[in-house]
């Protein structure tokens, strides 16, 4: 549930520190008053977005998303162990219903999770989107009920579903308590309970960046939280303060939407 950094070109990198000096960069004004520069690149990365591999480890006795590990006419499913303490990867007869169809308990086919909102979704892990559709996430976990209605307990597998229609650049987006994030390397976006790293503090998929911000990894896996800006042909508000650098718009970030960048 966490975006990928894309490196920037030692090009672009030049380009950002020749091209102007602080005195003289174009200035804009936020919401707030305050006065930034209003330099934008649009075009500020090129990979292309790479999910992580999380098919590799997914489920114990066998696995949800490839589905290795259960005879034929049998399905990887999560399901209650035999003491009903835990929540464990097991082969059961397979159901019938594809992605996208409305289901009960156990009736999906095999790779397939009948999920909360009653419609059959893709098992993945580990943030895994390659099994998604293009506006889906990996970041709904299942949890399933422990018995007689107790604790819930969880799968640790998440289903995929729907992005939110969401603006990471508006906080009054999401429902009270949650912010709008970028939660993958393709710029799909979720509403997550709002988190508290601030700016170049340290996140990851657990420990959310506050509003407004993202958390982008290094090329070394550290993940820090870099303030989100509007990426638009001479800038809009939010700009970025000139002390972050200069809105930089990656194919991770959603259309419009860009990274306060430092130039080095």
């Amino acid at each position: 549930m966490r975006p990928y950094a894309a490196l920037i070109s030692m090009n672009l990198l030049l380009l950002l520190t020749m091209g102007c000096s602080k005195n003289s960069e174009p200035t804009g004004a936020n919401s707030d008053g305050s006065v930034d520069n209003t330099i934008v690149f649009l075009d500020a990365g090129d990979s292309v977005p790479v999910s992580p591999d999380g098919g590799v480890a997914c489920g114990d006795n066998c696995n949800y998303q490839t589905q290795q590990g259960c005879p034929a006419n049998q399905m990887c499913h999560p399901s209650l162990n035999a003491d009903q303490t835990q929540v464990s990867a097991q082969c059961l007869t397979e159901g019938t219903k594809a992605a996208g169809e409305s289901c009960n308990w156990m009736e999906c086919k095999p790779g397939l999770f009948c999920a909360a909102d009653k419609q059959c979704r893709h098992l993945c892990c580990s943030g895994d989107w390659s099994v998604c559709a293009s506006n889906e996430t990996c970041t709904e976990a299942i949890v399933l009920q422990g018995p007689d209605a107790g604790m819930p307990l969880s799968a640790r597998v998440n289903v995929c579903q729907l992005e939110d229609p969401c603006d990471v650049l508006n906080p009054n987006s999401c429902p009270a308590g949650k912010s709008c994030y970028i939660v993958n390397s393709r710029g799909n976006v979720r509403c997550l309970p709002t988190g508290s790293a601030s700016l170049n503090e340290s996140c990851t998929s657990t420990k959310l960046c506050k509003s407004g911000f993202t958390c982008v990894q290094s090329a070394s896996g550290v993940g820090t939280c870099r303030r989100l800006c509007r990426a638009v042909v001479g800038g809009a508000d939010p700009y970025c303060p000139t002390s972050e650098g200069y809105c930089s718009h990656f194919v991770r970030d959603p259309p419009e939407v860009g990274e306060c960048t430092p130039a080095r």
